[in-house]
């Protein structure tokens, strides 16, 4: 009995935690914003982008953008899949791999050491603003009585999704909107977004947070019918999620997207790190902008990487050098991106 007030004590203060973490805005601490410590005019042989594993869209836009990478520049570029950010910030942290797609609000808390990060990265850098809006909701089989929200109480929910931990962030953000309290679901433990997946899909569990428009969606919807709850466009939703940087929007069709459907949307960042040169984040950029109507042909995701989105002012983690220099050239790096700068970093 002891163990169990003793865990049931620990999960309480993780939730209290994370509460008051989220409740906060997500640029209240200056960040490190210290010059790239690669100096090298030389391209590298090789160079890694970590995602998600296969079928997710992460994972999609980044084998998408190692074949152009590699197509268009000596550097040989692949795709490293893990089970999200968590795993592989320390690699990146360490010069281990050079790039890794990941969202804004994972972004700031890997670089400061918050939320879900143990240790600060210093010296994460975002390449290109990537994605937006890159849209995550909650998918249920077809056939299911949970026609909104408030129906998955007492239903069994995807939880926690180990190395991809934002995920639950992004779920329980949700579910906040929505008036429905985590102790009211049944939370059953995957280690990431394509185990809740296909646990919906084989009907082990009853729900799970995914992205509508990527591969194991159409793979869960081949075997069982799904589709995707709307969340309320409200004033009072919008204000929660824009503790995230994210917002209500409109899903694009998609499967599973039935009718009119509310979406959480936010920027799917590429990031890299201080210790990849000027001369190499610049020069995969500037083939990456120069080749996007190849990029578009990849992946649906890819047309929502336009050139527009690729210098936000929004960003609460810095630019790498590399990328502001090819931005001021082409003419999307302004004012107002450097009074952003100033204002985030120490």
């Amino acid at each position: 009995m002891k163990a169990k007030q003793c865990r049931m004590g620990r999960l309480v203060l993780m939730w209290v935690g994370l509460f008051l973490y989220l409740a906060a805005p997500v640029t209240a601490a200056k960040l490190d914003c210290d010059p790239v410590t690669n100096t090298s005019q030389d391209l590298p042989r090789t160079a890694a982008i970590g995602t998600p594993p296969a079928g997710t869209g992460s994972h999609s836009l980044g084998s998408g953008l190692a074949v152009v990478g590699s197509k268009a520049t000596p550097i040989s570029v692949r795709v490293q899949p893990y089970s999200g950010p968590n795993a592989w910030i320390p690699l990146l942290h360490n010069g281990e791999i050079e790039f890794g797609i990941m969202n804004i609000l994972d972004a700031y808390m890997a670089q400061t050491g918050t939320g879900n990060y143990e240790k600060p990265s210093p010296g994460l850098r975002v390449v290109s603003g990537g994605v937006f809006p890159f849209t995550v909701a909650i998918l249920v089989r077809d056939k299911s009585d949970i026609k909104q929200f408030k129906d998955l109480k007492g239903k069994r929910m995807a939880w926690d999704y180990g190395g991809h931990a934002i995920t639950q962030i992004w779920q329980t953000a949700m579910l906040e909107i929505t008036g429905v309290q985590p102790t009211e679901i049944i939370q059953v433990r995957v280690s990431n977004i394509p185990d809740g997946v296909r646990a919906v899909a084989e009907g082990r569990i009853d729900a799970a947070q995914t992205g509508p428009g990527i591969g194991i969606v159409e793979e869960a919807n081949a075997k069982e019918p799904i589709r995707f709850l709307s969340l309320p466009n409200t004033d009072a939703a919008n204000a929660i999620l824009a503790r995230y940087g994210a917002l209500v929007v409109k899903s694009t069709p998609a499967t599973g997207i039935k009718g009119d459907t509310y979406v959480v949307g936010y920027p799917l960042h590429l990031v890299t790190s201080t210790k990849v040169s000027e001369r190499t984040v610049y020069s995969l950029v500037k083939v990456w902008w120069e080749n996007l109507a190849e990029l578009q042909t990849k992946h649906p995701l890819f047309k929502r990487w336009t050139k527009e989105t690729q210098a936000i002012t929004n960003f609460t983690v810095p630019y790498h050098p590399g990328a502001i220099k090819f931005y001021k050239e082409v003419g999307i790096w302004t004012a107002a991106h450097e009074g952003r700068l100033k204002e985030i970093c120490q």
